[in-house]
């Protein structure tokens, strides 16, 4: 197993564990920080997989915009569960 296999496998649990930790998480800002945490390996991994302009993408547009988005939401309503 070379290098990047062994990266893109670590990457892989850390995603699954972040996802699972998204839905089982009792307070809402925490279940966004699991999907931030996720978005974000997501987007390590495009780049291993030799997809750079998908990885920026993914960076930018969900480990960035919707990440904000949810968060910003989450204010407006005044989350008591947050």
């Amino acid at each position: 197993m070379g290098r990047t296999e062994a990266v893109a496998l670590a990457l892989a649990v850390i995603l699954i564990a972040t996802a699972l930790s998204a839905l089982e998480a009792r307070k809402l800002l925490n279940a966004i920080i699991g999907l931030a945490i996720m978005f974000i390996c997501m987007g390590i991994v495009y780049w291993l997989f030799l997809a750079p302009y998908v990885a920026i993408f993914h960076l930018l547009v969900y480990g960035g915009a919707v990440i904000i988005l949810l968060i910003t939401a989450i204010m407006f309503v005044g989350g008591e569960g947050a």
